[in-house]
Formats: C-alpha cells, sequence, structure tokens
C-alpha cells in the first residue's frame, strides 16, 4: 500500500474552554418490569417500521420534527440545497429506471461544484485557519443529503445523482402517485419510537450491546446528563433505566466502550470541568462501578475516542481544555487481583498523527482507522492507520481529502460510512463511503428522507442498520431517532478479511 509517512511539525493552539451549565433533573424512569411490558406491547409497531414494500414517507413528516409532531417546515429549510423536479408525465408502476434518468438530467443541469472547505469560526466557535494542511483539491461526485421534504402529498426525494467528476449534486424530490425505493437501494427514515425516550441532545454516546443500543451522557446546551437510556431494535421503545452503584456525573463528549456486557465510559466533561476516570456499567445488573486506576492513568479530557481490541480499551487524542492531545493510551478490560484497572501510555513507531479531538478512530482488523477531527483552529480531513500489532502509523493520501469534525464512521464490511458532521464551513447530511480496499470514495444513491444537516450525534450498526440519534445543527440540538437500511448492501459485514489498501 503506497503511503505518505509523516509526523507534526509544530505545536497545537489552544482550545477554547466552555462554559458552565447546571444538572437538570428528568422525567419519572421505567422499572425493568414495567420496560418488558412495553416491548412486549410494541412488537407489532417495529414488524410495520421494517415492511418489505419499502414506501418512502410522505412529505408532510418533517425530518427533524419530534416523534409526534408533523408540523411544516421552517423558512431556514431554504438554505439546505435541494433541486426540485417536476416529472409531469409519471404514473403509477413508472420503473425506478426512469425515475432515476428524469432525476440524473435535472441533478446534471442544477449540479454545483463544491470545493474542500476551510473552517468558519462563526459555524463552529472552536475552528479557525492553520497553515499547515492544505486542502485545495476539489472533492469526488458525493450524495448530497440534507433537502427537507416538499409540501406535495406524494413526494419522494432520491440521493445525488453522480455527474462529473469535482461535483455534487443535491438531492432531487421526484413527485409522483406513489413513490416506493428499489428494493435492493439503501434508503433513510426518521423512526417513531416508544416508551421513556431522550431529550434532545447532543455530544452523547449511543452503544450497541446484543440487540439493544445504550444512550449514555450528552447535554442540551444548557445541561449535562448522567442518564442511561435503553432501545430495543425490534420494538422500538426505550427505557430509561434505574442504575445503583457508585454516582457517575453528568458528561458529554466521553466515549462509552462495549466490552462484552459491559460498557467502558471514560472522561468528558461538563462545562469548564474535564474528567479522567474510567466507570464500567454492568449492563446486566445496571450497576456502575468507579475503577481504581493503578499506575500513570490519562489526564482529564474529552472530545477523544476509544475502541476494545485484544483485552484492552485504547484511548487516542482529544483536547484538555488548553490544548488538543495526541497520545495514546491502553487499559487492561479485566481488573487485577487487587480490584484495579492498569493503564499504560503505549510507544508507537511513524510519527503520530497532529493533536485532534472531534475525529473518529473505527477498529478493522487489527489496524485502527483515524479520520478528521480539529486541533481546535482547523478542520482535518487526513487518514491515519494504526497497527495494533506492531504499533506503527501509517498516513495516507486519499485525493482529495474531505474535512470532518463531529461526524461519526462506522464499519460496513469493508466500507467505512462517514455519517453527517461539519466540514469546516458548515453541518452536512452526506453520507461518505470510503471503501478501504482501494482507499476511494465512492457514492451510493440513497432514497428517503436524510436526516437534517448535523454534526455531534451518535450512529452505531445492528442487524443492516444504521442508527443515528440526536445532534446539533448550529442552531438547534435534536431528539431523532433515523435509520438507514442498508437493504441489499447489508450483506458487507460479512465479507471476507481483506487488507486496508490492498487494491489501491
Amino acid at each position: 500500500m503506497a503511503s505518505n509517512l509523516s509526523s507534526p511539525t509544530s505545536p497545537p493552539p489552544p482550545v477554547p474552554n466552555h462554559l458552565v451549565y447546571k444538572q437538570q433533573r428528568h422525567s419519572p424512569t421505567n422499572s425493568l418490569a414495567e420496560s418488558n411490558a412495553y416491548q412486549r406491547q410494541a412488537t407489532s409497531s417495529r414488524t410495520a417500521e421494517r415492511s418489505s414494500s419499502r414506501t418512502v414517507r410522505q412529505a408532510g413528516y418533517v425530518p427533524g420534527s419530534s416523534d409526534d409532531d408533523e408540523g411544516s417546515r421552517s423558512s431556514s429549510d431554504a438554505a439546505v440545497p435541494s433541486i426540485m423536479v417536476s416529472v409531469a408525465a409519471m404514473t403509477l408502476g413508472a420503473s425506478d429506471d426512469e425515475a432515476l434518468s428524469a432525476a440524473a438530467a435535472a441533478a446534471k443541469a442544477g449540479a454545483r461544484s463544491s470545493a474542500n472547505k476551510r473552517v468558519s469560526r462563526g459555524a463552529t466557535s472552536e475552528l479557525s485557519h492553520r497553515p499547515h494542511t492544505t486542502n485545495s483539491a476539489q472533492p469526488p461526485p458525493l450524495p448530497l443529503h440534507g433537502s427537507r421534504h416538499a409540501t406535495a402529498h406524494n413526494s419522494m426525494e432520491l440521493g445525488a445523482t453522480v455527474t462529473d467528476m469535482g461535483t455534487i449534486t443535491g438531492t432531487t424530490t421526484i413527485h409522483a402517485a406513489e413513490a416506493r425505493a428499489p428494493t435492493p437501494a439503501m434508503y433513510w427514515k426518521q423512526t417513531k419510537t416508544w416508551g421513556c425516550r431522550p431529550p434532545k441532545m447532543r455530544s452523547q454516546t449511543l452503544t450497541v450491546i446484543g440487540s439493544q443500543v445504550f444512550v449514555f451522557g450528552g447535554w442540551n446546551n444548557t445541561v449535562c446528563y448522567n442518564d442511561v437510556y435503553v432501545m430495543d431494535t425490534e420494538t422500538m421503545f426505550w427505557s430509561k433505566m434505574h442504575t445503583s452503584g457508585d454516582e457517575v456525573p453528568p458528561c458529554r463528549a466521553h466515549t462509552a466502550t462495549a466490552v462484552g456486557s459491559r460498557l467502558f465510559v471514560f472522561g468528558g466533561g461538563d462545562g469548564t470541568q474535564y474528567f479522567a476516570d474510567l466507570y464500567v456499567l454492568d449492563t446486566k445488573s445496571y450497576v456502575w462501578t468507579k475503577a481504581r486506576p493503578a499506575g500513570v492513568a490519562p489526564s482529564p479530557r474529552r472530545t477523544h475516542t476509544c475502541f476494545h481490541y485484544n483485552g484492552y480499551v485504547y484511548l487516542f487524542g482529544g483536547g484538555d481544555g488548553h490544548k488538543a492531545l495526541n497520545d495514546l493510551w491502553r487499559v487492561r478490560a479485566e481488573p487485577t487481583a487487587q480490584g484495579t484497572f492498569e493503564w499504560e501510555e503505549v510507544e508507537t513507531k511513524g510519527g503520530r498523527p497532529f493533536p485532534r479531538g472531534y475525529h473518529t478512530s473505527t477498529l478493522v482488523g487489527n489496524q485502527v482507522v483515524v479520520f478528521g477531527g480539529s486541533d481546535g483552529q482547523e478542520c482535518f480531513g487526513d487518514t491515519s492507520l494504526l497497527n495494533l500489532d506492531s504499533m506503527e502509523w501509517s498516513h495516507v493520501s486519499i485525493d482529495p481529502p474531505l474535512t470532518r469534525l463531529a461526524h461519526s464512521a462506522t464499519l460496513v464490511g469493508m466500507y467505512l460510512f462517514v455519517i453527517c458532521g461539519h466540514d469546516g464551513a458548515d453541518y452536512s447530511s452526506q453520507v461518505l463511503m470510503l471503501k478501504l480496499d482501494t482507499l476511494r470514495w465512492e457514492t451510493r444513491t440513497i432514497y428517503g428522507g436524510a436526516p437534517i444537516p448535523r454534526g455531534y450525534h451518535a450512529c452505531a450498526l445492528h442487524d443492516g442498520r444504521l442508527f443515528l440519534h440526536g445532534g446539533y445543527n448550529g442552531q438547534e440540538v435534536f431528539d431523532d431517532m433515523y435509520v438507514l437500511e442498508l437493504s441489499s448492501y447489508s450483506y458487507l459485514p460479512q465479507v471476507p478479511e481483506f487488507v486496508i489498501g490492498c487494491h489501491r
């Protein structure tokens, strides 16, 4: 694999501190017995949600609204790029090829070029220019989602259509008497959920254990949370769980890593506070344990990343309120005979990536892929690989580098699905697919209604579906749940082992 090795040559600038916020109490919780009863009642709703007809939901259902609110779109939505197409001749039974052809023609006529963008401090308060990275190349054709539904009763949103290299086309809306997504295609939908749903939040974690997703922490721009919410992925039923044991402080921008049936929560913060504590939640008994560290532990931080590999939970990067970090630590997932957890700082070769937070670290076999992020001054679009057996970094040039921070990156087979986030100039609702064996960006048509552009959301994969929860778009904090149905692409997680960059 061709790669460019490099190491940072200049110290990072400071990262600004945050404001102090107060804690808020939440709505009454459900007991485990009540939750199970409600889940059984809601089973039929989940079956209806995953109907094989794959009918795209009606235009009146506004993405980003609450589960019970189907209000009209606001005037601010006009800023979201979209191309509106009227296909008068389209009737019931029109083929998908005809619809796609019409969309392609309209999209090509209205295609706009999109240069790789620098950071606007007005969009994210923690970003500004820094000279050591250049991003002058044009991005490849990628689907740009995010237009809100039209007011017509019968409509569907098609994913962007590829036109020329270096252009991105907007989401195309096709009006038809009845619009259905092709069975093999991926599509977005805003999912109806039940039970005791989490409030509006950003910078929370969403972690899959078994058939359940666990949401912990987060904040609503005023209040931080320390509650545990659990959603059954079959019934789409939420429960706010009663926990016991050691008290966990409200936090945001932390990490929550699954190790078997346990959840390892590290770091994060609240207001001007930055934490360096490790808490372990037993998801069978819902008992929190504050881990007693052995030896030297990592410094307080948030916006870092963690992952589990070969009996260790690894930690990379983040920010401590004064500077961005690029150190690598690991802790044994099993306590010692004395009940302590052993931390150690890991020495690596090959030159570490630039210090950063708001990045993603995705485990792929025995390597971790670090993508994007920010050092508090600049939004990054670089990709680095760490071999966890040799502990050697390699820095891969992907042309062009696409900048992202506060995004999510999920491994689906040999693809890295990079969803939403901030590109240095604005929030995005794009789904970027990095094919890891070729290290090239690829595009797919994605049907349905994409989420409103956002960052600071949480995303996880389970059972051929990508779940996206919450987030923030610079003005509004969300509490919605979107599902990206992989459909025929759900076979991707079962692909055989591959080597990153082997077909580059």
